[in-house]
């Protein structure tokens, strides 16, 4: 499987006349080799060459016997440096060629690793190759669709958890607590976000968990992000404790409405905008336009965020495969907010939706 990409991204990097990638980023690096590690201080890249067999690991010493045992790449070059030796000396070593060459970089590397070899090699030519990147990634396999299946069946089970759990007088940190702890117990490998909003703080889409303790009659705006063997689900209930008003009612019921005229678009070669304009046209229609301030979604996979942005003007074509979210909301400032948040893989039939959950205001409406 590795090895395939390792080949796909060669034909691109031949189109392109790309002559090394430089893969610094965890999810790139977890994609094309198997192994991953955050490189924080020290340099972590895969080197892989065009139009020869050739991929090269850079690693510190103290990673070395990860890398070795985690790499799914046959006959990979294992190059690892002590901490009194300068990695970039490495890289000067490999890329320093008499004839001009046009080095791919990401454009999250950081520049104290370009910088240097700038004004070392003069034979050297950059070009960012996010984009190939992503061609790539934009439509996953089965063996990544399994496990972004795995992902959000443990998100299921922590979202539910979750909402059983809103209560009057909780706080949304020790809500926001036991929920990363009770994720961990279900299986995940990580939770990068575990957002609890309630009342005037749900009108903020990415308000971190406050002291705020929950009080009957608020609305309460659940978002959970796990991450399982480096694959993320990311999907968002909104609930209230206690009794909701009418308003609230009415405004839920619009963003259920759009949220489910944005998936009844969801097929094979529609265009991404298409998605957006539903869910946007449907809260417009109902006089709350200006209150839906983000895109209607985003893909989903070794990111959070990543390809296809699901928003207007994305006129790219939906591929089956293509896994991300849908979630319209509201948010009227100083009162409160409402999203509903799903996540979807594209089929040649329409759609499969991960997300396995009731969608109701009510609390008891999720007692399976």
């Amino acid at each position: 499987m590795h090895q395939d990409r390792v080949k796909r991204i060669r034909r691109l990097m031949d189109e392109e006349d790309i002559d090394i990638v430089m893969i610094t980023s965890e999810p790139n690096m977890l994609y094309f080799s198997g192994y991953s590690a955050i490189s924080l201080e020290r340099l972590i890249t895969l080197l892989i060459h065009g139009g020869e067999d050739r991929v090269s690991l850079i690693v510190p010493k103290l990673e070395e016997k990860r890398a070795e045992e985690n790499c799914k790449l046959r006959d990979f070059e294992l190059i690892s440096y002590s901490d009194s030796e300068n990695p970039i000396d490495i890289l000067e070593n490999i890329l320093s060629r008499s004839r001009q060459i046009t080095v791919g970089v990401e454009e999250t590397i950081q520049f104290k690793y370009v910088y240097p070899l700038m004004r070392r090699l003069e034979n050297i030519k950059y070009s960012l190759v996010d984009g190939l990147l992503y061609s790539l990634r934009i439509v996953k396999d089965m063996v990544e669709v399994e496990i972004l299946k795995k992902a959000a069946e443990i998100n299921n089970q922590v979202l539910l958890e979750a909402i059983k759990n809103v209560r009057e007088g909780i706080s949304e940190k020790k809500l926001m607590m036991y929920i990363r702890n009770y994720a961990l117990e279900m299986g995940a490998d990580e939770v990068p976000f575990a957002l609890v909003q309630s009342g005037v703080n749900s009108a903020l889409p990415h308000q971190e968990p406050t002291g705020r303790v929950i009080s009957k009659g608020d609305i309460v705006v659940l978002d959970i992000g796990v991450r399982y063997q480096g694959y993320y689900s990311d999907l968002t209930r909104t609930v209230v404790c206690g009794s909701p008003s009418k308003e609230q009612v009415d405004i839920f019921n619009i963003v259920l409405n759009a949220q489910q005229n944005a998936l009844d678009t969801i097929k094979e070669d529609v265009k991404v905008e298409n998605i957006d304009l539903a869910a946007r046209t449907t809260i417009e229609s109902s006089g709350y336009g200006e209150y839906f301030i983000h895109r209607t979604g985003h893909g989903i996979g070794l990111e959070v965020h990543e390809p296809p942005f699901i928003k207007t003007g994305n006129k790219d074509s939906l591929k089956s495969g293509m896994v991300f979210t849908v979630e319209p909301g509201i948010y009227i400032p100083n009162q409160f907010g409402v999203r509903i948040e799903d996540n979807i893989i594209v089929t040649r039939e329409g759609y499969i939706n991960l997300t396995k959950l009731p969608k109701s205001i009510y609390i008891e409406d999720y007692e399976l």
